[in-house]
Parts: structure tokens; C-alpha cells; sequence
């Protein structure tokens, strides 16, 4: 026990290293901030947390920066092109968690997106350490980080399961272990990683000597390859073409998942008879079946093969000192997208929301409409109908970039929304202030978008007076 805790013992080697990782961590930091050098600082770091792994570390600051220094320029532009793909992935991302429909499109797409951002990760994790050991090109260097991360799934997932991990210790439970961050993951990565890079080493020692290798031992050599593989059986053959058709198993299992997705999408396929945005608005659980499946049964039809899509927790406003204003973009983006693919039919909104829907000209004019389609529900309804002002053209780019210009803009107005306050089923619901029913200009489907305003405005929860 005693010689476990002595100066050279496995405690006081164990702290050591700790204590390296943290530095290491320090330096790493330091030499990040200028952002574009993220790529050169973190192959110094692995570059010297290697050595450490495998107690070779000698002088850690004078081997970080020689490091540092030696691969600066191929790092850079390593890192420059990872930083680029990154963002346009992050788009992607909050592109596709806010369009989310139910179409084969949109599951190709995010099928597609999950297998670019695993293979992302899998290459920034392996490219820099690969980079701290080898000399190759930079095209060689991101299809041997994808490749080698994609043999090695063990090794990746426990990569992952590192930064992961640490990750989660700092933002939930100990911020101050951010010192060890970066530093600490590095260590124990390349721990990982040591016998992995010393096997890619051994095998380019042995492609190199193969190069002086006659024909006839090298064909010699290939029979007897030939003549082992076709030799192993039982659980060693399972494991032998796991081991060597790994990338194409992982492809073909992404394939069957996909098909499998679209067949079991297609058998329990419902038709959208209708989509309503509630914006600005909460709604209960109790609501939202009114709103839905009711309005099915309301119709007759049946719940088994149509739906209505209800898109909820959308917000807007134009005032930017509002608590809740970060929501804005996300919800505009989807409500934009949802009118310009015409997966969008009717708006259940407040006074703010419906501002900003009449300014941008995305309601019909529901007089009219109201007055082709449902004549008896226009009788009904005219003292309900809320007019609102649209903006057919202005000039507010030109004033925000001169103040010298006035704001002008050509508008219309023309009723936009039924005012469904009074609705007994809106009443049960308790909302406060006025809440408006509008119909896009462009709806797929009208006759249902009158429906649904009868249904919520029907003699027998109709409105009060």
C-alpha cells in the first residue's frame, strides 16, 4: 500500500497526468482565442497528450508549441473547412427541427442529415489526433479520420461518450471542471487511441515494405489469405466479416431503416384534411382534441385515415424587449415555410399575432370568401368580421438605411378575421383578450377552412351576443 502512494507510484502518476491535462487544457484555451487557430491548438493538444499516454511527455509547453507551429498551416485549413460545414449543418439542423412534416421528403432528408452529422463527429474527433501522428494530405487525412472512426465503433462511441460526459458535468453540475474541459477529454481519448495509431503506423510500415515485394511472394501470400478466410467458421467467421464489411453493414442497416421508415409511414399514412397554427395561443389538452379530432367527428370523417395537424408553441412579435421575443425567428421561419409549401389553411391567433399575419398579406379577404362559399355562415358572422391593414409596397429598407427618408407604403384593408371571443368552446377555454380565426390566402383547402370556422362558431356552441 505504502509503495502504491510513493512519488513514482500509479496515485502519484495518476495525479500527475491530471495535472498535465489541466495545463494542457490551459494552453489549449489560450492559444484557441483567436478562433482560427482552433485547429492547430487542438493537434498540439493531442500531440502532446499522446506522448503523456504513453509516458513520453517530456517538456509539455516546448513540445505544444514546436507542434503547434509544425502543422499550423494544414490544421488551419482543416479546421476553417470543418468550422464551414459545421455552420451550414447547424442551419440544416434548426431547419429541419422546425419544418418538421410528416412527408417521405422530410424523413429522407432528416435520414440523410443524421448520417452527414455522424460522420461530421466521427472526422472531428479522429482528424487532429491522425494529424499530431502522420504526414498526409488533407483529403487522405478526412477520409482516414472517417474511415478508421467507422472500424473502430467502440473506440468512437467511447469518444463520444468522454466529451459527452464531461459536457454535462460542466453545464449541469460542476462549471469550475471546465479547467480540466478539453485537456482532460484529450487524455483520455488518447488512451484510446494509442493502440489504434500504432496499429495505422505498423500497417504503413507494411505497406511501404510491401512496395519491394516481388509478384510471386505477394501472390504466394495473397493465396494463403484467401485460403484462411475461407477456413474460419462459426462465431469467429460472424466476427472476421464484421470486422471487414463493417462500413458496408452500417450503410446497408441506414438503408433497410430508411425503406422500413417509408413502408411503416405509408401503412399508417393519414390524410391531412386540415392545418391550423395556434399562435400566440396555449392550448390545453382538453383544446386540442376539440380542435382536432372533434372537428373529425364534427365532419364524419374518420379518425383511423385523416387528421388535422395543429402546429403549437409558435410566437411572434415586433416588439424586441419582450421576454419571449427569441422564439420569434423560429416561428416565423416555420410559418413561412408552412404558407409557401402550402401545408397551411387556417390561424387561430391574438390581437398581436394578427397584426403581423394582415401586414404581411398572408389572410384572405374572408368576406368574400365567406360570401361565395357559405352565404347563410356571412349572415351570421358580419358583425363579427375584423377588418385589418395589409402593406402592398413600402419603402422601410430604404428608411432604415437613410433616416433622411420618410416612410411611405401603398396599403388596403378589407376584413381578415372572425372575431371567435365569444364562442361558447372558446369561452370554456378561459383564453384572456380577443382571439381571431383567420383563413390563408392560400389554403389547399377552402371548403374545409369554412367547416372549421362553422364548426367553431355552430348554433350549438355558437357565439353569445
Amino acid at each position: 500500500m505504502k509503495a502504491f502512494f510513493d512519488i513514482d507510484g500509479p496515485a502519484m502518476r495518476f495525479l500527475t497526468k491530471i495535472a498535465y491535462s489541466a495545463y494542457l487544457n490551459i494552453l489549449w484555451f489560450i492559444c484557441c482565442l483567436p478562433v482560427f487557430t482552433v485547429g492547430a491548438s487542438t493537434t498540439a493538444l493531442f500531440y502532446v497528450s499522446l506522448k503523456v499516454a504513453k509516458d513520453e511527455e517530456g517538456r509539455l509547453t516546448k513540445a505544444f508549441f514546436h507542434s503547434f507551429k509544425e502543422n499550423f498551416r494544414q490544421s488551419t485549413i482543416i479546421w476553417l473547412i470543418l468550422l464551414v460545414v459545421g455552420v451550414v449543418l447547424g442551419v440544416d439542423g434548426y431547419v429541419f427541427y422546425h419544418m418538421r412534416f410528416d412527408s417521405i421528403l422530410w424523413t429522407l432528408g432528416a435520414a440523410v442529415f443524421i448520417v452527414a452529422i455522424a460522420a461530421y463527429a466521427i472526422i472531428l474527433m479522429y482528424i487532429f489526433p491522425l494529424l499530431a501522428r502522420f504526414n498526409n494530405t488533407i483529403r487522405a487525412m478526412f477520409k482516414n479520420a472517417l474511415m478508421i472512426g467507422m472500424r473502430f465503433l467502440v473506440c468512437t462511441a467511447l469518444m463520444a461518450f468522454i466529451y459527452f460526459i464531461m459536457a454535462v458535468v460542466i453545464i449541469r453540475f460542476f462549471t469550475p471542471a471546465i479547467i480540466f474541459g478539453e485537456g482532460l477529454c484529450a487524455l483520455l481519448c488518447s488512451y484510446l487511441l494509442s493502440n489504434i495509431l500504432l496499429l495505422c503506423e505498423e500497417q504503413t510500415e507494411e505497406g511501404e515494405i510491401r512496395e519491394n515485394v516481388s509478384p510471386e511472394q505477394e501472390d504466394s501470400e495473397s493465396k494463403e489469405q484467401k485460403w484462411s478466410v475461407k477456413d474460419v467458421h462459426g462465431a469467429a467467421k460472424i466476427g472476421y466479416i464484421w470486422e471487414y464489411y463493417k462500413l458496408p453493414i452500417v450503410i446497408i442497416g441506414i438503408f433497410l431503416y430508411i425503406v422500413g421508415y417509408m413502408i411503416y409511414g405509408n401503412l399508417t399514412h393519414k390524410d391531412t384534411v386540415l392545418c391550423t397554427a395556434l399562435v400566440n395561443v396555449s392550448a390545453g389538452d382538453a383544446f386540442t382534441e376539440e380542435l382536432s379530432t372533434d372537428f373529425l367527428d364534427y365532419l364524419g370523417s374518420n379518425a383511423q385515415k385523416e387528421k388535422v395537424e395543429l402546429y403549437d408553441g409558435l410566437y411572434l412579435t415586433e416588439d424586441e424587449s419582450d421576454e419571449d421575443y427569441g422564439y420569434v425567428y423560429a416561428s416565423n421561419t416555420k410559418i413561412t415555410a408552412s404558407i409557401a409549401s402550402g401545408l397551411l389553411d387556417v390561424v387561430l391567433m391574438d390581437q398581436k399575432a394578427f397584426d403581423i399575419f394582415s401586414k404581411n398579406g398572408y389572410l384572405c379577404n374572408i368576406e368574400h370568401l365567406l360570401i361565395q362559399e357559405a352565404p347563410d355562415l356571412y349572415d351570421d358572422l358580419q358583425s363579427k368580421l375584423v377588418t385589418n391593414t395589409v402593406i402592398i409596397e413600402d419603402n422601410a429598407i430604404d428608411a432604415r438605411l437613410d433616416s433622411s427618408i420618410a416612410y411611405t407604403a401603398v396599403t388596403d384593408e378589407y376584413p381578415m378575421a372572425v372575431d371567435i371571443s365569444q364562442s361558447e368552446l372558446i369561452l370554456k377555454e378561459g383564453f384572456d383578450g380577443t382571439l381571431y380565426l383567420g383563413i390563408i390566402s392560400n389554403t389547399p383547402h377552402t371548403d374545409t377552412a369554412v367547416a372549421y370556422l362553422r364548426y367553431l362558431t355552430d348554433s350549438s356552441s355558437g357565439i353569445t351576443n
